[in-house]
């Protein structure tokens, strides 16, 4: 390339090797140009930063100058163009699909592909700044979920935390130098979002699902009685409930695991989990997992009512090869002619019958969770005690789930077997 040509050198050593910095004023469009030269790479050959360009020269020595400092920090030029869609889709695949929870790894993906991809779009990893993140913020709140629905606060902090642990990771690796999310405000987090029952619909929903021989009534007492978790509960085994002593097991969870490609619907090894990650195979993509924490695992008492309606579930349960306290049972219309594990869709959509039957708001699964700790907390039981029934990892957890009714707060409920006692 012709033109003037300022050969800059100094004596500063990178990685044992002298950096170079030049700066050229380009002949055919009169830009300055800037780049510096890095050490060999593996193959011996010379390196060259990507270039730096202005009109003006001081501007360009400017831009140089910060070059300069970039690859002193250790920041990778060959990654200068490298944008938040290709670093975050590869990280996700490569980098933590080994070391999280398969589902948490699938959360992490959803949030990925339909939040912060489509609301950073192109932006260049390293120029990625606060503002950016506070747009990915207001985004996400303004955008359609595909579900009918808006995103929450609970999935904007998500991906906040998402793309935090991402730029993490990138400023270990040398593909940028900084967090911009540790310098952003997570969202505040609204309560409401997962919607919770009063006790009357509460109580309405288990008694219209009785009449109407819902056979997952004493599922959904349990979800409203013990605070168990969608997994802990679905994957409740009869060897775990002891209904002399009034006591269940909350040792494992039911999840659905990741296969391998093409790997056979029974072979013990068919699932694409890190080694050494502890389960147990059921029925397909279906296994027994721990839950996340050890304080997830735990002993709860049973209430007496829920007690007595578990042991009249127990004599006419069907009968499973895994032993699970609720299945799905095959219909004459199913193809399948056995009862298997219930799945995350088909608990959701027995739990909107049982609300719709009763005339109850449209509420998540976990809001039977939710609901648990409100009345709980209305009737005045500990924070503490409540932690350790719901498994929380800390009070201040137990307190981010309550949703106060202040006039039933003031009425006090006594306990939880108002919900199952007699008409």
């Amino acid at each position: 390339m012709t033109g003037v040509f300022l050969y800059l050198h100094q004596n500063r050593r990178i990685a044992e090797s002298v950096l170079v910095m030049s700066l050229f004023k380009r002949n055919r469009d009169g830009m300055w140009v800037g780049q510096i030269e890095l050490e060999r790479g593996p193959d011996g050959k010379r390196r060259k930063s990507q270039p730096v360009y202005s009109a003006d020269r001081a501007e360009a020595v400017k831009k140089l100058e910060k070059l300069k400092e970039e690859v002193e920090k250790g920041v990778e030029q060959k990654d200068r163009r490298l944008t938040v869609k290709v670093y975050i889709e590869t990280w996700i695949e490569d980098v933590t699909k080994t070391r999280l929870r398969p589902h948490v790894w699938r959360s992490y993906r959803s949030a990925i592909r339909t939040r912060i991809v489509p609301s950073i779009d192109g932006r260049r990893l390293e120029a990625l700044s606060p503002d950016d993140v506070r747009n990915m913020h207001k985004w996400i709140l303004a955008a359609s979920n595909g579900r009918g629905g808006t995103y929450t606060t609970r999935s904007v902090e998500e991906a906040h935390n998402v793309l935090s642990a991402a730029l993490t990771d990138a400023v270990s690796d040398g593909k940028t130098h900084r967090n911009v999310c540790e310098l952003v405000s997570k969202p505040q987090v609204l309560s409401g979002s997962h919607g919770v029952l009063s006790a009357a619909q509460a109580r309405e929903v288990l008694l219209a699902a009785m009449r109407d021989n819902d056979a997952m009534v004493t599922r959904w007492a349990a979800g409203l009685m013990l605070g168990g978790r969608q997994g802990e509960l679905l994957g409740l085994q009869w060897d775990r409930v002891d209904l002399e002593k009034g006591t269940l097991d909350l040792a494992w969870q039911l999840e659905w695991l990741p296969m391998h490609k093409g790997a056979k619907a029974d072979d013990p090894k068919r699932f694409d989990v890190r080694p050494g990650f502890e389960h147990t195979p059921l029925w397909r993509g279906a296994a027994l997992t721990r839950p996340k924490t050890t304080l997830s695992q735990r002993i709860i008492p049973i209430p007496a009512p829920l007690a007595a309606i578990l042991t009249e579930h127990r004599k006419h349960a069907p009968a499973n090869p895994w032993n699970l306290v609720w299945v799905t049972v095959p219909t004459e219309k199913s193809r399948r002619k056995i009862s298997t594990p219930v799945s995350d869709n088909a608990d959701r959509d027995g739990w909107a019958a049982a609300l719709a039957r009763a005339g109850a708001p449209k509420v998540k699964v976990h809001a039977m969770r939710d609901t648990t700790v409100t009345l709980l907390m209305e009737a005045g039981v500990d924070a503490r005690i409540i932690q350790a029934i719901l498994g929380h990892s800390n009070v201040v957890t137990t307190r981010g789930y309550q949703h106060v009714d202040l006039a039933a707060a003031r009425k006090s409920l006594g306990n939880l077997d108002a919900l199952l006692a007699p008409t």
